[in-house]
């Protein structure tokens, strides 16, 4: 997947450098975005997912006592 992403962004970068197409630069780095998007929105539901699970550990432990 990062091949892909690398290797679409060298492509569109090369083709708007040499004005080959008109699209703006968020169109040409969006392989790019989105693959690193995709990373960062991973390493957030895995926070958020440890979050909870320790938060319920904390009140079962509470519950024992």
């Amino acid at each position: 997947m990062k091949f892909l992403a690398v290797v679409l962004t060298i492509i569109f970068t090369v083709a708007r450098i040499m004005n080959l197409i008109t699209w703006s630069w968020w169109l040409v780095l969006s392989p790019a975005l989105i693959y690193f998007g995709a990373i960062v929105l991973f390493f957030v539901v895995m926070g958020i997912v440890c979050l909870i699970y320790t938060l319920i550990d904390k009140i079962r432990e509470l519950k024992w006592k």
